[in-house]
């Protein structure tokens, strides 16, 4: 990953902090950065959040279990209209994020992910993109972007 993608969403995290006055501890700081980082250059996937996790949680995949807690985690702070779209609720993917986390074996990062979650939708606020949607209107879409792009990191 590269650090000018680590740095700017670390810059993104620490604005969403102080925005959202919520203090992160240096491990769950990191953890947010980093994910946010690999967004910035993967796509999101939204698709069939819940059944890939049913189907995971036979087999235990811990590093699957954290891709689909990631990518709750920034569906429903940046892409929230996409995970509606049928129906769905904010609720029931951020019970699915952390019970992800949770199954992957990161129990810090379950029981933090509502505190992520507004940590990063006052970054949203903060760069004044509350209205961010799935065509890439608003300042953390535009970070988001290069994944459309074809640019995928090693994370």
């Amino acid at each position: 990953m590269s650090n000018s993608y680590l740095s700017a969403a670390r810059d993104l995290v620490v604005a969403g902090m102080r925005e959202s006055q919520i203090d992160l501890s240096p491990e769950l700081e990191f953890h947010l950065a980093s994910t946010v980082a690999c967004y910035m250059r993967r796509p999101v996937r939204t698709d069939y959040l819940t059944t890939r996790m049913m189907q995971i949680r036979r087999d235990r995949g811990r590093e699957e279990c954290r891709r689909i807690g990631d990518d709750c985690l920034i569906s429903c702070a940046f892409f929230v209209q996409r995970l509606t779209r049928q129906g769905g609720s904010i609720v029931h993917y951020a019970g699915l994020g952390q019970a992800a986390y949770d199954v992957a074996g990161m129990t810090d990062v379950a029981h933090a992910f509502p505190v992520m979650l507004d940590v990063l939708q006052g970054s949203v606020s903060n760069q004044k993109a509350a209205a961010v949607n799935e065509e890439g209107d608003g300042v953390i879409s535009n970070l988001l972007n290069p994944a459309r792009f074809g640019k995928y990191p090693d994370c």
